[in-house]
């Protein structure tokens, strides 16, 4: 890989086999235009009219970095010190989502505008190109990418990528270094930067893999103390289920903001919850969105001051709850956000903290943290001199100390990129639910968990949302119900339910004891860059491997799977999930129907019966 320089003050990224030509850097949207560039070495210094931009470029090992630094400019939203690139040797490109739902993965680029965040890829069948930052504690970093209509040539695939400053630096600053790197695949690609990204932003990553019961996915806001003690009650007769923590999701609090108030659910308060939950063997959980504010709590009454206003001086409003049903069944009709670059609110969210920690709390479901995400800009903070990036970071700094580097810290409805450093999992996509179409299906999630299987592990425990498996009161059919269990737990990442375990059959009994994580692990999706209806992923295990393949379509879909494509070696004794005779075989064939799916075991010897667990032949 190499860089060209010109002294019209654009320059190209040159790959292997992908191109980014033409590139010049822009200010609040528009290409810069500088009364005079120079370019001295490996430096395009561009003379502005009211200040200067200075674009220097280095090797760091197998990359390309360039350092973007400005002087004497006001006023400055953004800065993209890639602008207007085109690209040349693909239309394929990888997007990441800013946070959950995405959308992420593979597309191909067209006249609508795709939107990346953190990084973006180019890949064709040869190589993949990335472009990225490492550093993630100050400002979004963005990348807009779309096909131009050409009325004399050939349409053109377009880049443009930088920082979100929302206004808050008046002179002289530094931008976080842009890199450039090819790998031979998207997937190692991926990996390699996130692997960056992660060792620049301090990802925790020591917790053992996580496995908890939370309140949301059955009681919904109407877990009470009484109910709490019926279902810890009922656990001890789930032998071999060993959840760590019992999560209280939301309903527990009168209303949003006033977190340490008791209600009519829980009339004598977290306190005694959590006590209930460590008597009962578990550590206890809790969901907390710091940032919610409802109309009827205390803490909006009494402190109006400390919520955010938009520029015209109103209260800054993201729910109007005035229909049926009413949102988590509070009195609320207006839900506000908590500008917490105000002091005095930080102060209250850190004594907030505090009180569950010393209540027993050890792991924290902190929600609805993109209500922070306001470009400060467009919007009145108590401190307009920071972004909605450093405010949150600083929001997460403050949740930590309070809570200590021991207990569990799950991100939800959050921006990835800001969280990595604070957070122990992340939910990667929208809530699950009780059918496989419309709201709180699947899709999203077997969308997303393919698309950020990259960072899994190495930015926190990707949180792919609950595993459903009661036997009542849901439309899913038996065999989508398996195929969505094995799914979550093959991804990897966290491992949670909301059933009353103690009431669904011996069978989903015995898939939940499946399905309990043992150890860190994350899949390949062999297929990622590949157009195909099936969602295909594999795991090499020190006594075999694993794959699995599944059907999401309306439709039954023929597969055939090929080990040594997949594995290396040909031959192997093959074990299918649900069956006690393996067969020698160098591939596998079938027809999966709708949502169905299908669990390989392949061994060098046989195996004399199924796996108790899942992750059996790592041990």
């Amino acid at each position: 890989m190499d860089y060209i320089l010109y002294e019209n003050g654009c320059f190209d990224i040159c790959g292997e086999s992908i191109q980014l030509y033409g590139i010049y850097p822009a200010i609040n949207g528009s290409k810069v235009s500088p009364v005079s560039v120079s370019v001295t070495g490996n430096t395009m210094f561009y003379q502005l009219e009211n200040g200067s931009m200075e674009l220097r470029f280095a090797r760091n090992g197998e990359d390309i970095e360039v350092i973007c630094s400005v002087c004497g400019l006001d006023a400055v939203h953004d800065i993209e010190p890639v602008s207007g690139a085109n690209v040349k040797g693909t239309d394929r490109v990888f997007i990441q989502g800013f946070g959950m739902e995405g959308p992420s993965g593979c597309r191909t680029a067209g006249y609508e505008m795709l939107k990346s965040d953190g990084l973006v890829s180019f890949y064709n069948d040869s190589s993949a190109l990335f472009i990225y930052a490492v550093c993630h504690r100050h400002y979004i970093n963005r990348y807009s990418v779309w096909k131009n209509r050409n009325l004399f040539a050939d349409d053109t695939i377009c880049l443009s990528g930088g920082f979100n400053l929302e206004n808050t630096v008046t002179d002289n600053l530094v931008l976080p270094s842009f890199f450039f790197t090819e790998e031979k695949t998207l997937a190692a690609g991926l990996k390699n930067c996130a692997g960056k990204i992660a060792a620049e932003m301090g990802a925790r990553t020591s917790k053992p893999p996580v496995f908890h019961w939370c309140s949301w996915y059955y009681l919904y806001q109407n877990l009470s103390q009484k109910l709490l003690e019926e279902y810890l009650d009922g656990f001890k007769d789930a032998e071999g289920v060993n959840f760590r923590y019992i999560q209280i999701d939301a309903g527990y609090a009168p209303s949003p903001g006033d977190w340490l108030l008791p209600n009519h659910l829980f009339p004598e308060g977290l306190k005694k919850a959590a006590e209930t939950i460590i008597n009962a063997g578990y550590e206890p959980g809790v969901w907390i969105a710091p940032f919610i504010v409802g109309d009827q709590s205390g803490l909006c009454k009494n402190h109006p001051d400390w919520l955010l206003h938009d520029l015209e001086g109103n209260l800054v409003t993201e729910i109007r709850s005035y229909n049926e049903p009413k949102v988590w069944g509070n009195l609320d009709s207006n839900y506000y956000v908590l500008d917490t670059s105000h002091p005095e609110a930080l102060a209250y969210l850190k004594e907030v903290f505090q009180t569950l920690k010393k209540w027993g709390f050890s792991m924290y479901k902190t929600d609805f943290m993109l209500w922070n995400m306001h470009d400060t800009s467009k919007v009145q903070r108590f401190d307009s001199s920071m972004t909605s990036v450093e405010i949150l970071r600083n929001t997460l700094k403050t949740i930590r100390e309070a809570i200590g580097e021991e207990s569990y810290l799950l991100g939800c409805i959050a921006p990835f990129l800001p969280f990595i450093g604070y957070a122990d999992g992340m939910r990667i996509a929208g809530d699950v639910g009780a059918q496989w179409a419309e709201d709180y299906g699947p899709v999203n999630m077997i969308r997303e968990l393919a698309a950020d299987n990259y960072f899994n592990n190495i930015y926190w425990q990707n949180d792919p949302d609950s595993v459903l498996l009661r036997d009542f009161d849901i439309f899913l059919k038996p065999h989508e119900i398996k195929s969505l269990a094995l799914l979550q737990a093959l991804s990897g990442g966290a491992v949670t339910t909301s059933d009353p375990v103690h009431r669904i059959g011996q069978d989903r009994k015995d898939l939940l004891r499946f399905i309990m994580p043992k150890t860190k692990a994350c899949p390949e999706f062999p297929y990622l860059t590949e157009d195909r209806e099936d969602v295909v992923l594999i795991h090499r295990l020190k006594k075999g491997n694993l794959l699995y393949a599944l059907n999401p379509s309306e439709k039954p879909l023929a597969v055939i799977y090929y080990f040594e494509e997949l594995f290396g070696e040909k031959e192997w004794h093959v074990l299918e999930y649900g069956k006690s005779t393996p067969e020698k075989n160098s591939f596998y064939i079938t027809t999966l129907k709708p949502h169905d799916s299908v669990l390989l075991f392949l061994t060098k010897e046989p195996l004399s019966e199924c796996p108790g667990n899942l992750w059996d032949l790592e041990e």
